[in-house]
């Protein structure tokens, strides 16, 4: 709801020029914000997803509502630093740093903060975390309350990094089956490269696994790992393989490798966000009438290396905002 001093701007023809752009700015800094930073990010990382599938007690007996509770939280905060300090979008890919509580940093094996509540903790290689995707709110909303799946994981990527939803699976696709009880312990990695030599399904795992298979290194609810645990078959648990090629032929060798690609890929990426700005502002799905407005406004974005505070006062000033 506009305040008096926004209703008086408009009273007074002051919403133009120097005039919305002073009035953008005072609503960027008003307190009143977060409720754009928690409404969007949520939507954007679709964090309702978050223990949809409560995981399994027996394999993760130290999952708890206080664990999951925090998971959900921390992107959100992670959003809330992101947009104050007026960072560049690279960060939502990868950083040496994360908001957490002492639940998390228990979790994720960080140092005892040294106050309750959210705070930004700065992490090492070792800790096998930075940005969104190695979070365990994301890790676990594309994971089955058992087991990780890959597909899913690709799928967000897809939707939430690149705002492209791949085509639903064709309708007369097998499940993936468990390993049998004599058969040798395999992953699921090489159970769905098995899965995915049907035609009908080729082309869409060639480009949406390994956005998702880049993260086999952590388990369905985020933890890190080097062997993935097979509840049937025989033998070891086999080792984890998180390699993987880009659609466009660029190859990695893990997560890590695979975010510094996305980094790579700013403009789209940056796009991406930008899009999903504007379909929560606009409140509807983008059609091909606003491309151009959209273009403008990552122009804009762009001269500032896509800043996020930027970007939201960039989609706030554009025309297809103010002209909707």
């Amino acid at each position: 709801m506009p305040d008096v001093a926004l209703f008086a701007a408009a009273r007074g023809g002051n919403l133009n020029g120097e005039g919305l752009k002073n009035e953008v700015d005072r609503m960027l800094m008003d307190s009143r914000i977060n409720r754009f930073i928690d409404d969007f990010s949520r939507q954007w990382l679709q964090l309702h997803r978050v223990g949809m599938f409560p995981p399994d007690k027996t394999l993760y007996p130290g999952y708890d509502d206080w664990l999951q509770t925090s998971m959900r939280n921390e992107p959100v905060e992670y959003f809330r630093e992101m947009f104050a300090k007026n960072l560049p979008i690279d960060g939502f890919l990868d950083s040496d740093w994360t908001m957490a509580n002492a639940r998390l940093c228990d979790f994720y094996g960080l140092p005892e903060p040294k106050t309750s509540g959210f705070q930004r903790v700065s992490l090492k290689p070792e800790d096998h975390r930075g940005g969104l995707l190695t979070m365990g709110a994301v890790l676990g909303l594309t994971s089955d309350g058992t087991r990780h799946r890959p597909v899913h994981r690709g799928v967000w990527v897809s939707e939430a990094i690149f705002n492209k939803t791949p085509p639903p699976p064709p309708a007369n696709v097998d499940p993936i089956e468990p390993v049998p009880p004599t058969g040798t312990k395999v992953t699921i990695r090489q159970r769905i490269e098995a899965h995915a030599t049907n035609a009908s399904c080729a082309a869409c795992h060639r480009n949406i696994d390994p956005m998702g298979l880049a993260f086999d290194q952590y388990d369905a609810i985020g933890q890190w790992r080097t062997r993935e645990r097979v509840p049937t078959g025989v033998g070891e648990d086999p080792l984890v393989d998180a390699t993987g090629v880009m659609p466009d032929g660029r190859p990695f060798t893990d997560s890590v490798e695979f975010k510094r690609l996305l980094i790579e890929d700013r403009d789209k990426v940056a796009r991406a966000l930008i899009e999903h700005v504007c379909t929560y502002a606009l409140r509807r799905v983008l059609t091909v009438d606003d491309q151009d407005g959209v273009q403008a406004i990552v122009d804009e974005a762009k001269k500032n290396q896509y800043r996020v505070q930027d970007i939201v006062r960039a989609v706030a000033l554009s025309d297809l905002i103010r002209k909707r």
